[in-house]
């Protein structure tokens, strides 16, 4: 059986597209890109996704022969799936900016903790908030979603669509300070009553001073805020949600 270089092309036009745009999923995307998954895994997963794709996909163009043409065709397809996958990033960053914020607020910053994997350290708060958005990711189901985005973006070819619709994207990026500022309210309105109320009091006690008083009334009142709120997380995570869904589709092409 001899094969020719055009059916060469189209079979393997049927698995890269696919496998290219997954990639970039898996650089930016939650869960996908954790560093605690090792490398090949990753390949794997993404190549075991691409061929699942390749048997459901219509008829996909043959890869280019040309080698820049092929370059310039894999950076494109590898860009959107990673911009796919920011946009489920960004909510996740949200969730670990409200911790981070928290932790600043009631003087636990200095309580740092290097997670597996990460060459940082940062804040515990920032790293429990961290884990709980992600989890609520997961329990939300992003993982599918993306990957059902991924799926549907090939209905119109292997077009990226406008760029008018990625605008949403940086409507979503923009909310993320607010977003987390918003979610961490209560926390940091209780700790702004409580250094206006030390700072009021040390001027009648000196002895009533913050590093006395005020430090560890800030901790244990801000950490009972902070753990009666999460119940309240809820909501604003699934708005949160919809809002990234609601941009992710805007951005995939439409035939």
């Amino acid at each position: 059986m001899v094969l020719s270089e055009a059916q060469i092309l189209a079979w393997l036009g049927h698995f890269m597209w696919p496998f290219l745009r997954i990639t970039g999923l898996f650089i930016t995307g939650p869960f996908y890109g954790s560093s605690s998954i090792p490398a090949v895994v990753k390949a794997l997963i993404a190549a075991a996704y691409a061929a699942a794709l390749a048997a459901w996909l219509p008829n996909l163009p043959p890869f280019p022969a040309d080698p820049i043409s092929a370059i310039f065709a894999g950076l494109i397809q590898i860009a959107f799936g990673a911009v796919l996958g920011l946009a489920m990033q960004i909510i996740v960053s949200i969730v670990a900016s409200t911790g981070e914020l928290i932790s600043l607020s009631i003087g636990l910053g200095f309580a740092e903790m290097q997670m597996p994997g990460s060459a940082v350290s940062a804040p515990v708060v920032y790293n429990l908030m961290f884990w709980a958005g992600l989890m609520a990711y997961i329990s939300a189901g992003g993982p599918i979603f993306l990957f059902a985005a991924i799926a549907h973006s090939f209905q119109a070819g292997i077009g990226t669509g406008g760029l008018a619709p990625w605008d949403q994207l940086t409507t979503l990026g923009e909310t993320a300070i607010s977003s987390a500022v918003w979610l961490a309210m209560p926390v940091l309105a209780v700790t702004l009553s409580i250094n206006l109320t030390v700072g009021l009091t040390t001027v009648f006690a000196p002895q009533m001073n913050l590093l006395t008083i005020g430090f560890p009334l800030l901790i244990i009142v801000g950490l009972w805020v902070f753990t009666g709120s999460i119940v309240f997380l809820d909501h604003d995570f699934h708005h949160l949600m919809d809002l990234a869904m609601h941009s992710v589709t805007a951005m995939l092409p439409h035939g």
